[in-house]
């Protein structure tokens, strides 16, 4: 989404072509952009930029200690020329690193952190996705990783949502699981991990989570459907508990 929103802005300011189609399509609904009236922020950006470490630190009530933490940036955000304006940032990014240190965890190297997880290609080339998928796995795993904390919602579900597909494909016995760097930040901060949405992961955080002192309530993981095309990846169905 932010990707979207950020390569759409500076199209229709670039390409005058694509402002006036796009303003066409809008007029239709009585509505119109000025290329440039908005600035597009990545939530992560806004929390590190905005609030700053200092201020979450000092918010925290209950320190992340003993979670080892593979901070997954993804392909997206980082990307310099929509993302990072900072060229090492680019190719090896640290704020979440920081903001995870700042919430008392451990953050291991995560030589991987900027690479694709295979975005919408679950739909498109099941193999392509399972070994994309598989990297990261087998990465933050080696690293002896408790979670992956993601900052894009498309990652946080292929590496959920998909683990138990890759472990079938592969052999392996991946049960690393998914969060979202804002779950962490409230966690850290004291916010009960069901209003969080902890607890609805396909795979489990629970083991992970007891090294904080937390216990998980956990929901029913919902039951999968088979797509009638066998090109596509099926939705995934039960839980690996961790």
């Amino acid at each position: 989404c932010y990707l979207n929103l950020r390569k759409t802005d500076d199209y229709m300011g670039k390409y005058s072509k694509i402002g006036e189609s796009t303003n066409e399509a809008l007029a239709a609904g009585g509505l119109s952009y000025e290329p440039g009236s908005l600035r597009v922020r990545h939530l992560l950006d806004v929390v590190v930029e905005d609030i700053g470490f200092e201020s979450i630190s000092e918010k925290v009530t209950n320190p992340l200690t003993n979670l080892w933490v593979a901070p997954y940036y993804g392909c997206m955000v980082v990307r310099p020329e929509f993302g990072s304006t900072d060229p090492v940032d680019a190719e090896y990014p640290v704020t979440m690193d920081h903001l995870m240190e700042a919430l008392g965890a451990t953050v291991v190297d995560f030589p991987l952190k900027t690479h694709c997880c295979g975005g919408h290609m679950t739909q498109i080339s099941s193999e392509t996705a399972f070994e994309l998928i598989r990297q990261l796995l087998h990465n933050a795993d080696e690293s002896n990783a408790d979670v992956i904390v993601t900052i894009c919602p498309m990652c946080q579900l292929n590496l959920d949502a998909y683990q138990t597909q890759v472990n079938r494909h592969f052999g392996t016995n991946y049960k690393l699981p998914i969060l979202y760097f804002t779950q962490l930040i409230g966690l850290a901060m004291g916010i009960p991990a069901k209003k969080l949405g902890i607890g609805k992961e396909f795979v489990s955080a629970s083991a992970a989570l007891k090294k904080i002192g937390l216990e998980v309530e956990e929901e029913p993981a919902p039951a999968g459907k088979r797509k009638k095309d066998d090109k596509s990846l099926p939705m995934p169905s039960g839980r690996v508990e961790g």
